[in-house]
């Protein structure tokens, strides 16, 4: 049986992570999976700290790593799924993958596009069906 605790002051602080609300109204990003939507919002936690190591491409762009693992551990999935994922939100224009080559791990470049009320996902959909 599990036990529950009323919240008391002073409370511990406790780490939370924020997920933007556009990602649930605004009709373009509603086609993409929840997986997707929390992935992305975890990119955008890691954005804050690649700001403050101030990692930073040369035109000024935020970059930052997330290993392949790591999402199939923060979204305990499969490695394709966790692949899939990453592809859904570069389609949705949302991320930018670049690939550094010679076994370097891929830059991401998340992107945050507030002012996109409409449109349509289909081809993210349709895009993240195939299997390459």
């Amino acid at each position: 049986m599990t036990k529950f605790v009323y919240i008391h002051q002073p409370e511990k602080p406790q780490s939370f992570t924020r997920l933007p609300s556009f990602l649930f109204e605004a009709p373009a990003y509603q086609p993409l999976s929840n997986e997707a939507k929390i992935l992305y919002a975890f990119i955008l936690r890691r954005t804050e700290l690649s700001r403050r190591n101030k990692w930073a491409d040369e035109y000024g762009r935020v970059y930052l790593y997330y290993p392949i693992c790591e999402v199939v551990s923060l979204l305990h999935c499969g490695r394709q799924k966790a692949v899939n994922t990453l592809r859904e939100l570069q389609y949705a224009e949302l991320i930018d993958i670049r690939k550094q080559g010679c076994g370097k791990p891929n830059r991401i470049y998340p992107k945050y596009d507030q002012a996109r009320t409409s449109g349509s996902l289909d081809t993210v959909r349709r895009r993240t069906d195939f299997r390459t």
